[in-house]
């Protein structure tokens, strides 16, 4: 037999006591508390599955409109980007700044504005953006595949924030318990060394 099956199998004995079973109260009670802990552990995980398939449901409404106004268009840098910075430690720096440019929209019509570029584009490059039905710039329309993601990222990340809360729950609760356990042990060990110590 596994250790993990031995650990679970002491983990019932001690949960439901044979007669004769030499486990404690607080045994007992540690061993009730585990099981509440893994049966709220399992029943969080449906929550947290519902809570994530909401968010793509919500989310996955909100990128067919965001795909459905805005539109891809290319535009073209009427000035340099900003200068190259470099920083001593992390080399590079490609921070992109607003610089003016035009592009076209669908129906023929050009429109001037600010875009932005990575550092050392220069006069005339080109770069694809996003603007809505007005021909502004927009950030680009929440993907598929971003959907999903941050449904799977929400979802998980309620769900293993529950374990943590449960695991450190559980570890206070037997903290307290050992203290309990050790000071019951004490004072039993002190009476058998001086039978007339009185509590």
């Amino acid at each position: 037999m596994s250790t993990s099956s031995n650990s679970i199998a002491r983990m019932w004995r001690t949960v439901l006591p044979r007669r004769g079973s030499v486990a404690r109260a607080s045994d007992r009670f540690q061993a009730g508390l585990l099981v509440s802990v893994v049966l709220l552990a399992l029943a969080a995980l449906p929550v947290a599955a519902s809570i994530g398939s909401e968010t793509y449901a919500r989310q996955q409404d909100e990128s067919a409109q965001q795909v459905s106004e805005r539109t891809r268009v290319t535009a073209t840098l009427l000035a340099d980007g900003p200068d190259i910075t470099v920083n001593s430690r992390a080399g590079v720096v490609g921070n992109g700044r607003p610089t003016d440019a035009a592009w076209l929209l669908p129906d023929g019509t050009r429109r001037v504005g600010k875009v932005v570029a990575d550092e050392g584009t220069l006069k005339g490059h080109t770069l694809d953006i996003w603007v809505d039905r007005a021909g502004s710039p927009v950030d680009p329309p929440l993907s598929s595949a971003g959907v999903v993601i941050d449904a799977v990222v929400l979802g998980l990340g309620l769900w293993l924030g529950a374990l943590a809360l449960l695991a450190l729950c559980y570890r206070l609760a037997v903290f307290s318990l050992d203290r309990l356990r050790f000071a019951q042990w004490q004072h039993e060990w002190f009476h058998q060394l001086d039978p007339n110590t009185h509590s």
